[in-house]
């Protein structure tokens, strides 16, 4: 259990200082919610089996939105959906505090699943969390919390314990479960893109980019990565690759992961040829109608050549996100797409934040942002005068580029 995310190492924190009590586990139904499946220990399966071998007659999970797992629920509001008709006694919430969009109906449904005194052991992060740094899932967070705004959330419970660790911005409540279960008609929490106080019965910030495409709905469906609960790149994209959708088009995607992307894709675009390139051989598996699978290694200059003859309108690279593959893959393949051609470059992080990502990624003189930047200036100011290693390179994207567009963890590029 040493790869514990922080929330959950603050639990195992707090359960080695008796939070949690014999009396609430032994012979009751328990029920887990959220909490990491891939890291480490697995800590939402591991917890499950420690409540079971204390005494539990029971214990559930709820797997809140997992790009690893096709059955995961997306939030908090599908509580009800994900257990039927079973109740609990005691409900440890691990995550889907800060992500749940309607927080209120949330809440609503935990208390709703928890026996008239029972408890529901809740955890959250502060307006202090800094886990964006860690974490690549908590970039598009929307709540952070204190201990006022949980209590008042949670208002039809009583708190009986309460632990805070500033240091690193994590909050926790245990509560026990009230008679009544009515809605809180207003509350005020910590809204991570306005960076400030906001109250939740009041129209929500939105953004440009915040209505639920077409294709974030599909990305949800198939659990990508890409969709709202996770980077939330899928909005954006939709903006510049809509035109294409009913057209005969030829889409490129490198990296496969577990083909989620590939399959929203092919639902998206229903007339497209779409593309996956991989190292790994075992992508052979999602290969489908109208889904062609390539292996290949994307550090290699001749295979990604190759991937030319494909003449794309569209190119997604979603690869390895080490620079030197990034920067391969846009000074290939670039050229190759038609006039109003699309390339989507993914997961910049590799490139920004050094915290997170070891030197292993930035494996050239410039990085993939400085690059695109550089690129971006030579299209601002119409005249191809990079003096870099890559300045060809630049200079000859930046003159052909009609359009360069920055959003979250990604450069997009629209060709002249």
């Amino acid at each position: 259990m040493d790869m514990l995310l922080m929330g959950e190492a603050f639990v195992e924190y707090l359960w080695k200082h008796d939070v949690f009590q014999e009396k609430d586990i032994i012979g009751k139904n328990c029920l887990v919610v959220g909490g990491s499946y891939i890291s480490g220990g697995n800590y939402a399966p591991l917890l499950n089996k420690r409540l079971l071998h204390l005494g539990a007659a029971r214990c559930d999970n709820v797997m809140l939105f997992d790009p690893y797992f096709q059955d995961s629920f997306c939030d908090l509001t599908d509580t009800e959906e994900a257990i039927g008709a079973l109740r609990y006694d005691l409900i440890i919430v691990l995550s889907g505090m800060e992500k749940t969009r309607n927080i209120r109906e949330g809440v609503r449904q935990l208390q709703e699943v928890c026996h008239v005194g029972g408890k529901i052991f809740v955890t959250a992060r502060t307006p202090h969390d800094i886990s964006a740094r860690r974490e690549l899932h908590t970039y598009e967070d929307i709540w952070r919390y204190d201990l006022e705004s949980l209590e008042d959330l949670f208002h039809n419970c009583i708190p009986e314990k309460t632990a805070v660790d500033e240091g690193n911005g994590l909050v926790a409540v245990m509560f026990v479960r009230g008679e009544s279960i009515d809605t809180v008609s207003s509350v005020t929490l910590f809204n991570t893109k306005r960076g400030e106080h906001v109250t939740i019965d009041d129209e929500l910030p939105r953004g440009y980019f915040d209505g639920l495409s077409m294709l974030d709905a599909i990305g949800l469906k198939y659990r990508t990565d890409k969709c709202s609960m996770e980077h939330n790149y899928l909005n954006k994209y939709a903006f510049f690759l809509e035109k294409f959708r009913l057209q005969p088009t030829r889409l490129l995607e490198l990296g496969i992961f577990n083909g989620a992307s590939l399959r929203m894709w092919q639902e998206y675009f229903p007339y497209a040829e779409i593309y996956g390139v991989d190292i790994a051989d075992r992508c052979s598996q999602y290969a489908d109608e109208r889904i062609h699978i390539i292996q290949a290694d994307l550090s290699d200059p001749e295979r990604v050549a190759k991937l030319k003859e494909i003449r794309p309108q569209i190119i997604i690279d979603d690869a390895s996100h080490i620079v030197s593959h990034q920067l391969l893959a846009l000074f290939t393949l670039f050229d190759v797409l038609p006039s109003g051609g699309v390339y989507i470059l993914e997961d910049l992080e590799t490139s920004l934040n050094p915290e997170q990502f070891g030197e292993s990624y930035r494996d050239c003189p410039l990085d993939a942002y400085e690059v695109c930047a550089r690129i971006a200036r030579i299209t601002a100011r119409k005249v191809p005068d990079d003096d870099s290693l890559y300045a060809e390179h630049i200079n000859r994207i930046g003159m052909a580029a009609e359009l360069i567009s920055v959003t979250k963890g990604t450069v997009i590029f629209v060709k002249r």
